[in-house]
């Protein structure tokens, strides 16, 4: 289970790794991490990445996973949550689509009123 939300983006942001700069494509954030997508070979497993969300906005992070072009980037520290609402979303937006209990478990539709009984 994710500790925070993950919002949906497409934006290109300027990402170094290994002393190299570049773009990268942005595909979801959240305070604690991001996935972003490059052909890059030195986006590895472990490697430390710098991303520039927003100008003045940098945020240092490591390749937690990589599967072909992409690559999930878990923050050294937790991002505020202004920052994210910076890409256009809240919490509340979130909620509305992805509604949860106060554990963070996704509430799911009874799709039947005896769903769950054992008789």
């Amino acid at each position: 289970m994710r500790a925070f939300n993950r919002f949906k983006t497409d934006e290109m942001i300027d990402c170094a790794v290994g002393g190299k700069r570049g773009k990268v494509a942005l595909y979801n954030l959240s305070c604690g991490g991001c996935m972003i997508e490059s052909g890059s070979k030195l986006l590895t497993q472990g490697a430390e990445v710098a991303l520039v969300l927003r100008e003045r906005i940098e945020v240092s992070g490591r390749v937690a996973w990589r599967i072909g072009k992409n690559a999930g980037i878990k923050f050294e520290q937790a991002l505020h949550p202004r920052v994210v609402e910076q890409f256009g979303y809240d919490d509340e937006e979130f909620d509305r689509h992805d509604p949860r209990d106060r554990f963070g478990i996704p509430l799911v539709e009874m799709l039947h009123a005896g769903a769950g009984r054992l008789d």
